[in-house]
């Protein structure tokens, strides 16, 4: 059989049905030529009947048939009735498709297109009514095949499911019984098994079904969210044109929280048959079986796992031997050197700040992202807007790729759409223990608190970058702090508000230009003068010796007092 001139492959939902091109390529002769109407080629095909040579021709029709036509039938029926006009009038009828031997006209090809019934060019010397009956046979036959198959493939693939079997074996099953690759894909588009038949080719592998998957990935997304349920038992199927030349034959992996993922078989365009519909459905409700046992299993151990962290960096240890026996059970050993990380998520002034649902959702899928790419068990959890997180640390360099994957991963997750939204994280020094992983987190804290303080949202810093800040922090909530920061810098900022001058700015401009007023000028872009009679103010308003080292070390401690405070 030789189909002439196939329109492109469009994305289009399937369902499991006896279509015209099931027909056309297993129960009508060899010879036999689709020759127009193939955007109807999707149609379901309920019978095979002969057009009957007398008035009313078209009575016996219900809709879904394969309609064969006898040569000189429409002849015998009108002289006046043309072919094309005969299409015409069977599309009305809803006709699945129209078979004929003989001369086919260009009215006639014409006709077939508009009404979208498929025209089907028989050979010259056939016996109708021995086609009738084969072809009609081939569809009760091939439905109850396909049932059979159908209950077989469910129940065997529904038995490794129920027996707790991976996915991994499920996806080897399926691609056994299909005679097709076959790729398993999280909600969140990791692939997460995949299975080539014994019959494939070597480089249908991982990295093509990757590849398949990231060309289709957004539309096929878009179709999974619409259709995604909690109905188990018959996932919808679509099919989508996906790669160079091949098709991707999709069903839902549907839970009781929504879509946990997809199925996929991969055909070439012109081979897809009935099963493999059939196949993906049964896939996806056995899968849907596995994860979701995986995920109450994963639900459990992340209870587990935050109230292990709880304990950790609450201190409400009931025993530090056992804390560090049931976190060694879940997979993390303590005692080895491990960073703590926060981060949060900040708007930028003046933005509407995302809900905290939101907030809570970009982070661990920012942090699940950076797990998978390091291969890391860690420990998280999220308070308000901030991700506590508890990593294992190898060496320095490994540290820093921690990060730098934290950050991009995090800032990326955050970005998604039209979000300003930018992440701080704040990083303490690695440390071994329960008591060193405590000390680390409020390392981290503290790191988070005088990062965003001092150089604003959406950094990085480390415990070890804060130097003096180390020192104010920890000196904070004594009330000598602030009465230190009054008594050094309280008349000048009072005379900064009241004659909106700029002295507080200029004696950092001063220090940070190592006491040259020369340097304090070009940072400040004004001329030299202006900072030396700047200068003399502050000195003349504090009452104190600028030329005195003692002096200058209160004035810029203070400053710094002054920032880290906010004040």
């Amino acid at each position: 059989m030789a189909i002439s001139n196939p329109p492109p492959r469009m994305p289009s939902e399937v369902t499991v049905m006896i279509t015209v091109n099931d027909i056309v390529q297993r129960a009508l002769p060899a010879q036999s030529v689709v020759v127009a109407g193939f955007a109807g080629l999707g149609r379901e095909v309920n019978w095979a009947t002969r057009l009957r040579p007398a008035p009313p021709a078209f009575a016996h029709l219900s809709g879904g048939e394969i309609v064969l036509l006898p040569p000189n039938v429409l002849e015998l029926l009108d002289e006046r009735l043309t072919l094309d006009e005969a299409i015409r009038q069977l599309a009305s009828f809803g006709v699945a498709a129209v078979a004929i031997a003989g001369r086919i006209t260009d009215q006639a090809r014409a006709a077939a297109d508009t009404t979208g019934v498929p025209l089907i060019q028989l050979p010259g010397t056939i016996d109708f009514g021995g086609l009738e009956r084969e072809t009609s046979r081939y569809i009760a036959e091939r439905r109850r095949e396909i049932q059979r198959l159908g209950q077989e493939a469910g129940r065997q693939l529904m038995e490794l499911a129920i027996a707790g079997e991976p996915l991994t074996v499920l996806a080897e099953e399926l691609a056994q019984l299909s005679d097709r690759p076959v790729i398993f894909e999280s909600r969140d588009g990791r692939l997460l098994a995949f299975q080539a038949p014994a019959s494939a080719a070597p480089s249908i592998d991982a990295s093509f079904a990757q590849h398949l998957l990231a060309d289709s990935r957004d539309t096929v997304a878009s179709w999974l969210r619409s259709v995604a349920s909690t109905s188990l038992a018959e996932p919808p199927t679509a099919t989508y044109a996906t790669g160079e030349n091949w098709l991707r034959i999709v069903a839902p992996i549907s839970g009781r929280e929504g879509l946990l993922g997809s199925v996929s078989l991969i055909v070439r365009p012109g081979t897809e048959a009935i099963e493999d519909s059939l196949f993906v459905s049964r896939g996806a409700a056995a899968c849907a079986v596995s994860l979701s046992r995986e995920q109450a299993a994963a639900g459990a151990r992340r209870e587990i796992e935050l109230n292990v962290l709880d304990e950790i960096l609450d201190g409400a240890l009931r025993s530090e031997v056992s804390l560090l026996q049931q976190a060694q059970r879940l997979g993390h050993d303590l005692t080895k050197l491990h960073v703590s990380l926060i981060a949060r998520v900040d708007s930028p002034p003046g933005a509407p700040a995302r809900a905290r649902d939101g907030r809570w959702s970009v982070l661990e899928e920012g942090l699940n992202r950076a797990a998978r790419t390091l291969h890391a068990r860690i420990l998280w959890r999220v308070r308000n807007t901030s991700a506590e997180i508890v990593w294992p640390i190898d060496d320095e360099a490994h540290l820093e790729a921690v990060i730098r994957t934290v950050s991009d991963d995090l800032n990326a997750a955050v970005s998604v759409g039209t979000s300003s939204e930018v992440v701080s994280l704040g990083v303490g020094r690695p440390q071994p223990g329960i008591e060193g992983i405590r000390r680390s987190h409020q390392e981290a804290r503290q790191a988070l608190t005088l990062g965003r303080r001092v150089q604003g949202a959406g950094h990085v810093t480390s415990f070890e970058q804060l130097g003096i800040y180390r020192l104010i922090f920890a000196a904070e909530p004594l009330p000598e702090l602030r009465l230190f920061l009054d008594e050094a810098l309280g008349t000048l900022i009072t005379y900064d508000k009241v004659h909106g001058a700029e002295l507080i700015k200029t004696l950092e401009s001063f220090f940070a230009a190592n006491c040259s007023p020369k340097e304090a000028a070009s940072l400040l872009h004004v001329h030299r003068n202006t900072v030396l009679y700047r200068l003399d103010r502050i000195g003349e308003i504090t009452k104190l010796d600028l030329n005195a080292a003692d002096v200058r070390l209160r004035l810029h401690l203070a400053l710094h007092v002054r920032l880290a405070l906010s004040v």
